[in-house]
């Protein structure tokens, strides 16, 4: 993944630098010469955007212009599975079957390149897989995506239709004198598509046809860097030459964008062949703008407590360079990461945009029974409360739509003159409420934790702490240290083993009282439609806290757009935070159905039946 986009932030004031510029380059900065900062390029222009703000009008700025990802259907925000591999098709049945059986929830499982022929893109193993159709049907009727692995290395074999198209409409890549280049992949030598050509786009994105009408759910895009395993050459030569949309180009020029034109053909492939389904691609590798078309994981890991914190690291600092959905293999790819590592990870993944295990082949089994019944009950717990959370977590996927804001953000995102926060980078923002400080020591009981300004709550405890400061905070190995900010509206969903498995009837609101005036956001549609634009597609609802110092005020929800209706009438409010119980209660706008204060926690329990705006009044 390569995004030479810089944010600096001094002081408050933020400036982000994008380099746009394809060649191989070098950003020096200050290394050379103290207090300079040095771009420099193999060929092309010198093309600077130059955006100055807070961070988030920085990223804004950015987003607007490179691009902005589009809504991930729901079940993109479920808990994933994968492993090279899964084979034969018993296996992935087997797989899907203990996940039911010990209700634990998960939403899509992912074949890796052995579930093809000879390792030849669009095509399945009918040895492993002998009816996939029906394989699929089967396990969709278990509440259960499949994800299918696609590399852009082309088998050369005569007997094969896509090298015979690829050779013939000559959409490959060629020396200058007109040869195809070659090089060794998974399948042996192989050839390799030109996706700067738009007609070879169309002709990549329709050989999707035949996994589509299968029925597998979503895409996932490898080794696009282009990535090559053994031999000669181990990087594709620069005078290896490219249409460029007609243009003329050498993969000096192309190499870095490669990637993100791959996607480009996969997604707007999935568009035209499956028009009323929101498309789903990952990707490995890509260019700044990447995330109009694909989501991207970090590739190969390793079940190291380094690469957990490093996951850490890298989803912050892909989010504030435009790719708001990103994660890495929880619990690492190769190596296998023990029963501590594995939970540890597992409770953070439950707080990245993306949640997947992914493991290598002959690596340690990582599904979440594989260490024991405490990992299993632990890993449980965080998958529950991940899908507890989805009302909450699709709502910052939708706003990373609108504005670029990245799901997981670094501490200055809420307050950029914080400097205290600024070299941080083993906690961070989930969304506009949660802060999350994973435990990536081995052993740790404990972790030091920094609280920004305002007042957080302990999300276990519902205990209120002052911001401003560090705190230490008990973590024993079936605790992830995570805070709610004072003033959030959180909403929640029941437990489901899917996220599609049945209508949510009852919406759950925690209110967490601070005093002062706050507003929370919570996005709403069918999560599968791609017309989520329209109007009666979709609603958007703010909720409006105002508190007063004794503690008595107001909870308000009001509808700014869209004329969407969910299932759900009936909702369960807890506010957290109240000293005492309120004198008084009145809803205006629904029927108050129950209310409750219980004095040893200090929340206040309420069910109301209301459709749209209400607005809540505690004395």
């Amino acid at each position: 993944m390569s995004i030479p986009f810089l944010v600096s932030l001094v002081d408050g004031k933020a400036a982000g630098l994008f380099f746009d510029n394809s060649y191989r380059s070098w950003v020096d900065l200050g290394a050379s010469k103290p207090g300079t900062l040095e771009y420099r390029a193999l060929k092309g222009e010198f093309r600077l955007y130059v955006m100055v703000g807070t961070p988030q009008t920085v990223l804004e700025r950015y987003t607007e212009l490179t691009g902005r990802m589009s809504l991930l259907p729901l079940w993109a925000l479920g808990f994933q599975q994968s492993r090279w591999s899964y084979v034969p098709q018993s296996r992935l049945l087997e797989i899907a079957r203990t996940f039911r059986e010990r209700r634990i929830p998960c939403d899509a499982l992912y074949l890796d390149i052995d579930y093809m022929d000879g390792f030849r893109c669009f095509t399945w193993n009918r040895k492993h897989f002998p009816n996939p159709p029906q394989m699929l049907a089967d396990l969709h009727a278990q509440g259960f995506k499949v994800v299918t692995i696609i590399d852009p290395g082309i088998k050369i074999d005569p007997a094969y239709e896509v090298y015979q198209d690829g050779l013939a409409w000559k959409y490959l890549l060629t020396y200058p004198d007109g040869e195809p280049f070659n090089a060794p992949v998974w399948p042996g030598d192989c050839h390799f598509p030109d996706f700067s050509d738009p007609q070879v786009r169309q002709w990549w994105g329709d050989n999707h046809q035949g996994l589509l009408e299968d029925g597998v759910d979503g895409i996932w895009n490898d080794m696009n860097e282009i990535a090559l395993i053994t031999g000669f050459p181990r990087q594709v030569p620069d005078m290896v030459t490219h249409s460029k949309e007609g243009q003329g180009a050498d993969h000096a020029e192309i190499h870095n964008v490669y990637g993100l034109l791959m996607t480009r053909a996969c997604k707007e492939g999935q568009q035209r062949l499956r028009p009323d389904r929101r498309p789903f691609l990952l990707t490995r590798s890509g260019w700044a703008g990447v995330q109009r078309y694909s989501i991207h994981w970090t590739g190969d890991n390793n079940s190291t407590w380094q690469h957990l914190a490093l996951h850490v690291q890298m989803v912050l600092t892909l989010g504030i360079s435009g790719i708001a959905m990103a994660s890495a293999d929880i619990g690492g790819f190769s190596g296998g990461p023990g029963p501590e590592l594995y939970t540890r990870w597992m409770q953070a993944g439950a707080f990245m945009p993306f949640y997947r295990v992914h493991s290598m082949k002959g690596s340690p089994n990582q599904e979440p029974w594989s260490f024991g019944t405490q990992v299993e009950k632990i890993c449980r717990k965080y998958i529950e409360l991940r899908y507890r959370l989805l009302p909450y977590s699709y709502t910052a996927m939708w706003q990373a739509s609108q504005s670029g804001a990245p799901l997981v953000r670094p501490l200055f995102w809420a307050n950029p003159e914080d400097t205290r926060a600024y070299s941080i980078q083993d906690q961070y923002l989930y969304g506009d409420a949660f802060l999350v400080a994973p435990v990536i020591t081995q052993g740790a009981t404990q972790r030091v934790v920094y609280l920004p300004d305002g007042l957080w709550f302990n999300f276990w405890t519902n205990e209120s702490i002052p911001g401003g400061q560090m705190v230490s905070v008990d973590a024993p190995l079936d605790s992830l240290p995570l805070f709610v900010r004072g003033g959030a509206v959180i909403p929640l969903w029941p437990v489901q083993q899917y996220t599609s498995e049945k209508p949510v009837e009852t919406l759950e609101l925690q209110v967490y009282i601070t005093a002062g005036n706050t507003t929370s956001q919570l996005y709403e549609d069918d999560g599968s439609s791609p017309n989520y634009d329209s109007p009666e597609a979709h609603r958007l609802s703010e909720f409006i806290l105002q508190v007063n110092q004794d503690g008595s005020g107001s909870l308000r929800r009001v509808i700014r757009q869209g004329g969407y209706t969910p299932a759900y009438s009936h909702q369960k409010i807890r506010v957290i935070g109240l000293k005492s119980a309120p004198s008084g209660v009145e809803l205006a706008g629904g029927k108050l159905l129950s209310q409750g204060y219980d004095t040893a926690t200090g929340i206040l329990h309420l069910e109301i039946d209301a459709t749209g705006n209400f607005e809540l009044l505690l004395e």
